[in-house]
């Protein structure tokens, strides 16, 4: 089956209506813990999405696309990638597909993998990226919009002044159609090996010292 690749700047497309958004609306805070400009960032989110027409749904049940499979970490043994994973925001829209929106403080996230395979499905991508250096490559198909904070030191609180129209855009390659069709062949088998696990005997979970 071949698929037909989305626009290959969509996600950058969406990035940019959401910097705007923020610029407008002079989305700013101050004085925030981490978990506190987290949530105030995806209420942002969420409000610019009702303001196009779209429904936001959070943690918002994604599939990794290749199937888990059983990895052996010293005294415990776990699957990777894991059978069930979360997005920070799913948008949906009545004219098109919906738009996978991941949120974070760090680079060292799942975000990028679960980006990275809903950006294979032909879903646009955007990831949100509000403190400290930019170190992981995107991969293709996904736009990070970068909004620098700063913080303070003990109590750690962080604050961020308010958005401009230069906000920092980057976008990973454009997705290939080849690229696509093998995604969707690997899908199949992951739906093919979670219906294999259904049927066989519930699994005990992680083994731990």
């Amino acid at each position: 089956m071949t698929l037909e690749p989305a626009a290959a700047d969509e996600s950058e497309i969406l990035a940019t209506a959401l910097r705007a958004y923020l610029s407008e609306t002079r989305f700013a805070f101050t004085g925030l813990t981490g978990k506190e400009a987290t949530r105030r960032i995806t209420r942002a989110v969420a409000e610019w999405a009702k303001a196009s027409g779209w429904r936001s749904r959070r943690e918002a049940p994604v599939r990794y696309i290749d199937p888990p499979r059983k990895q052996n970490g010293g005294c415990r043994i776990y699957w990777s990638p894991p059978w069930s994973a979360y997005l920070d925001l799913r948008l949906i829209r009545k004219g098109g597909p919906p738009v996978a929106v991941e949120i974070d403080r760090e680079d060292d996230s799942t975000a990028v993998d679960k980006l990275r395979d809903e950006a294979l499905r032909g879903h646009p991508a955007v990831w949100i990226r509000w403190h400290g250096a930019l170190r992981t490559e995107l991969p293709a198909g996904v736009a990070r919009l970068h909004l620098p904070t700063w913080s303070s030191r003990s109590p750690v609180r962080y604050s961020l002044p308010p958005v401009t129209g230069t906000a920092a855009i980057t976008l990973g390659e454009a997705v290939t159609p080849e690229a696509r069709e093998d995604a969707l062949y690997r899908d199949q088998q992951r739906m093919a090996e979670e219906k294999r696990a259904a049927a066989r005997p519930r699994d005990p979970g992680p083994i731990r010292c």
